[in-house]
């Protein structure tokens, strides 16, 4: 696809998105450690609220609630969560 303004990037300016990208991608595999590093709390929290939305339910309207049946839970994929941000 041709570009709509033909231009040319400077040294500096390659140099500065080659190490922002550098400097993004550290900051991802700390993201996806810490992530990793919460895995046991995070099963915890997904049973908790698994708990909750049986027992209490949630609220549909206003204040109308309506509890979730465990047939009508999800079930836990084989895989562990991914890191979306």
């Amino acid at each position: 696809m041709p570009r709509i303004i033909d231009y040319e990037k400077s040294d500096a300016a390659k140099e500065w998105i080659r190490d922002e990208g550098a400097e993004q991608e550290e900051r991802y595999k700390q993201i996806v450690k810490e992530m990793d590093d919460l895995s046991d709390e995070r099963d915890v929290w997904v049973e908790k609220f698994f708990e909750r939305i049986q027992t209490r339910g949630f609220n549909v309207h206003y204040d109308n609630r309506r509890a979730i049946p465990a047939e009508e839970l999800p079930k836990r994929p084989d895989r562990p969560f991914k890191v979306v941000f």
